[in-house]
């Protein structure tokens, strides 16, 4: 069996040419008879050419896909640091991450949304200082000019910006009403203010909302207090009907509300029917009630934050039947005895069953412009009430 000493295929005798690689084969039979198991090495060439190219393209793959997850990994860090409001850290990540991956368009648009990130932060800045002294309309603008300066855009990073300009703004709105409360508004006012405290996301909100109801409740008692002594019922239920819609079911003004209605009322009935109700077999015990009804627990009036003189107490019933429209009026002197004001309350709840308790709370606004006093002291001048009609029948 004779082969090619070139390649190793087989060949015969007459052969001059291997019909497999062409090559020439020796005249001498003897350089033909080789074992066909040597090492063919026309083979070998593009073999070694194949495996180099096959490591060169799987290192090129480990290289590009080690790129690109170090360019992921920095990414990721930037939108971390964006999301805790680190923006400059945020765009030097999303710089890195285009070094190894120039093709990472998500970190290109964020590296260049961070110089406006950034712009909006010292804008937020430049509002809160403005708070602090007072500018808080102008601050306002600020922040609605920050708000525009991202509306084109959208994402998670948009929306925890935006929530920063909201609470931002609300703040400013919080300071804002808490400087108009200090300046002791009126009652138009105040419903103004309450509106807008309604409006905010804020966590003082409800606490303001809580503090401008108790206000607007104090106004109303008082006017309508005023209006009970110069018998204007109507405009008094009006005012208090007005109040409660801005604070609903409180015994203060509900309380108030019976006792203007009563009050009408007791007003419109002749004075006579009312004596002759009085007189009655239980001649002493009535009288009693008429003249010995209530009895005053306590009452103190003291200044409040506010500079405002605030009168509380309490009475209790002694009579022998309900009564209603318990009213107490005093007079407030300094420290020297002068006479400050007078003032008539009304106890509450309206109506008091016998040994029951009710209480009395004004607060006075409209104080003398010269008043100083340090020191209060309550003198109560005189105490009325009425007996029930229907209990008298």
């Amino acid at each position: 069996m004779m082969y090619c000493p070139r390649c190793g295929s087989k060949t015969k005798e007459n052969e001059a040419y291997c019909v497999i690689c062409g090559a020439q084969l020796p005249k001498d039979f003897d350089d033909r008879k080789r074992s066909p198991n040597r090492i063919n090495r026309w083979w070998f060439t593009p073999l070694v050419t194949l495996i180099c190219v096959l490591l060169t393209a799987i290192g090129l793959h480990f290289y590009l896909e080690y790129n690109n997850s170090r360019a992921q990994s920095l990414y990721n860090e930037g939108v971390d640091y964006a999301l805790d409001g680190q923006y400059s850290k945020a765009q030097g990540q999303f710089e890195k991450a285009q070094t190894y991956n120039p093709n990472l368009e998500a970190a290109k648009t964020n590296e260049e949304f961070m110089n406006t990130a950034l712009d909006v932060s010292e804008k937020l800045t430049n509002a809160s200082t403005l708070m602090k002294q007072g500018a808080f309309q102008q601050a306002v603008q600020i922040t609605q000019e920050a708000e525009n300066d991202i509306s084109g855009y959208d994402g998670e990073i948009i929306n925890q910006i935006l929530d920063t300009i909201m609470n931002t703004r609300n703040e400013i709105r919080v300071s804002q009403i808490n400087q108009r409360l200090e300046d002791n508004p009126g009652l138009e006012e105040l419903k103004i203010l309450i509106w807008q405290a309604e409006s905010l996301e804020h966590e003082e909100a409800g606490e303001l909302e809580s503090t401008i109801r108790e206000r607007i409740v104090n106004h109303v008692s008082n006017e309508a207090n005023e209006m009970l002594q110069t018998n204007q019922f109507s405009a008094a239920l009006s005012l208090i009907d007005d109040g409660l819609r801005y604070a609903p079911e409180n015994e203060q003004l509900t309380s108030l509300q019976s006792t203007v209605e009563n009050q009408k009322s007791d007003f419109e009935t002749q004075q006579q029917e009312r004596i002759e109700q009085a007189l009655s077999q239980y001649e002493l015990e009535q009288e009693h009630n008429e003249n010995n009804a209530v009895e005053m627990v306590e009452i103190n009036a003291s200044l409040n934050e506010f500079d405002e003189i605030e009168v509380a107490g309490a009475v209790k019933s002694v009579a022998t039947r309900p009564i209603h429209s318990v009213s107490i009026t005093y007079t407030l002197n300094d420290g020297d005895e002068n006479e400050v004001l007078t003032n008539e309350v009304f106890a509450y709840p309206d109506t008091l069953q016998p040994d029951e308790t009710g209480q009395i709370d004004y607060t006075h606004s409209d104080l003398p412009e010269d008043f100083e006093a340090e020191e209060i002291n309550v003198n109560v001048d005189q105490i009325t009430w009425y007996l029930d009609p229907e209990e008298a029948e």
